[in-house]
């Protein structure tokens, strides 16, 4: 039998569109206009899988995601979603939402999210099979315990999963090995206090619905084993019934499926990690065709001058696919720092010394505060310059960026070092002594609003000409050495970048 597809958007071309792909790739395709329709299409149809768009009026995709995950949780939902909401688009996998993809939609990202949708059907399928198996074991065993306790004990111990029998007082009565391996065997506890460390039972618990209506409910939640690390279990119960048909216990099934969201983790980042990349290769490489006719026509008519334009042109897409390859390393790959000492001085030097053919071309001039002499600071400071020494880059190149952004100013690029003796960074309560480096430019600035979101992941005020990891990485690499990074902007004034490193 087909699976059934709600398809949801305001846009009666992409239904149509969508829906036409959907029922090519064998899916029973059912459509709405908007979320209100949606909810109450969901409510009779009950479809397998809904594919909803964020942005529509009245109920929008994020309403109808809460919506469905309340009153249905077993349908899957993938959302679609528009460049400059992939802020929202994460905000629903946190919400259970299975995937999601951008406009305009390419068929074979579509296709991965469909498989990733249909495949964690078909495994609660499996797991609610294996869960119905057990159940009707467990009754075999309660009617005929004589004839099947050894086969019962050793499904019951050899489950994979971690089974317990609970009370009506949720007192676990009995456990499987897997369960004590993990939770160990103290008699007389109760699963809240096992689980969650509580004293009394979970909003919403699984066990205590189950003993009301007989029925089996689920539930996922965070639980702490005897060591004290946190997993996250996908939690099954199922009535056992005496002779009148009365619940005298329930069974309760735990998975571990941590491994699986870290998984799905990671496939989001990954996804947004090779979106985001895409635009900045797609600008790189229209910078190179320039390059390269100008270089052609410079050939061609024996004009050194188009040819050296075309040249600095080539040159500088080169650094940049070289800066982007370096933010994807650090971004994909933890690495242990080589940590050695570093002169002060050389280290804002070689910064000056790399930026000067950018910053004579664009007229911006650089200054440099340092301490006078016969100030009282170690001139070496004990880094990992290779990790650093980027991440300065990336803020440096983002303040030129800025000062361009603004005409007819004189504009100006300060780095300015400050000792700081030990108790006076109220945020870091150790002895240790601190350097700080302020980046300082009178570009445009960042808005207030913007000013907490400048280090996340993917963030750029730049449009299709940033990549959005310059900065992450640049808070990344600080972290690593124990300092603090902040920013300080005043739009159309100023913006200070402030890195405080322990000595």
């Amino acid at each position: 039998m087909a699976m059934k597809v709600l398809l949801v958007d305001d846009e009666e071309g992409i239904r149509k569109v969508l829906g036409i792909s959907l029922a090519d790739a064998g899916y029973e395709v059912h459509t709405a206009e908007d979320g209100i329709v949606a909810s109450q299409i969901v409510k009779r149809l009950l479809p397998d899988i809904v594919l909803t768009d964020i942005r529509m009026p009245g109920m929008n995709g994020i309403d109808l995601l809460k919506f469905i995950k309340d009153h249905f949780p077993n349908i899957e939902v993938i959302m679609i979603t528009g460049h400059g909401d992939l802020r929202l688009a994460i905000d629903s996998l946190k919400m259970d939402a299975v995937d999601f993809i951008t406009k305009p939609i390419n068929n074979d990202i579509l296709e991965i999210a469909l498989k990733r949708a249909t495949d964690r059907i078909k495994t609660r399928n499996k797991i609610g099979q294996y869960t119905r198996n057990l159940e009707e074991l467990v009754r075999v065993k309660t009617r005929r315990l004589e004839t099947s306790e050894k086969r019962y004990i050793q499904l019951f111990n050899e489950s994979p999963s971690f089974i317990t029998l609970q009370s009506r007082d949720f007192t676990i009565i009995e456990s499987n090995n897997r369960f004590k391996e993990q939770f160990g065997d103290e008699p007389g506890l109760c699963c809240y206090q096992v689980y969650k460390k509580r004293l009394a039972p979970c909003p919403g618990c699984p066990v205590e619905k189950t003993f009301v209506d007989k029925k089996s409910h689920t539930a996922e939640m965070d639980v702490q084993l005897k060591d004290g690390s946190i997993r996250n279990f996908l939690i099954q119960t199922a009535a056992v019934t005496g002779p009148n048909g009365e619940v005298e216990h329930v069974m309760e099934m735990s998975t571990d499926v941590t491994m699986i969201h870290e998984l799905q983790d990671h496939l989001a980042a990954l996804g947004l990690h090779i979106s985001s990349i895409s635009h900045g290769i797609k600008g790189v490489l229209t910078g190179l065709d320039g390059g390269d006719y100008l270089i052609s026509k410079g050939i061609e008519k024996q004009d050194a001058s188009l040819v050296a334009d075309g040249w600095e042109i080539v040159k500088e897409k080169i650094a940049l696919i070289r800066r982007m390859v370096l933010d994807i390393l650090f971004h994909s790959k933890d690495r242990t720092l080589d940590i050695c000492p570093v002169d002060i001085f050389d280290f804002i030097q070689e910064l000056a010394t790399t930026l000067d053919q950018k910053l004579k071309k664009t007229g911006i001039v650089l200054i440099l505060n340092t301490p006078p002499p016969g100030t009282e600071i170690s001139t070496s400071i004990l880094i990992d310059k290779h990790v650093l020494l980027p991440a300065f880059l990336a803020i440096l190149e983002n303040a030129i960026d800025a000062c361009v952004a603004v005409k007819n100013v004189k504009k100006h690029l300060e780095i300015k070092i400050d000792v700081i003796l030990p108790g006076n960074i109220a945020s870091n309560n150790n002895t240790n002594s601190w350097i700080l480096f302020k980046i300082r430019d009178n570009g445009k600035g960042l808005a207030r609003t913007f000013q907490k979101e400048v280090f996340s992941l993917f963030y750029s005020d730049k449009g299709n000409k940033g990549t959005g990891l310059g900065l992450f990485i640049a808070q990344r690499a600080v972290k690593q050495h124990k300092g603090v990074i902040n920013v300080d902007s005043v739009p159309g004034e100023y913006t200070e970048f402030t890195i405080s490193l322990p000595v």
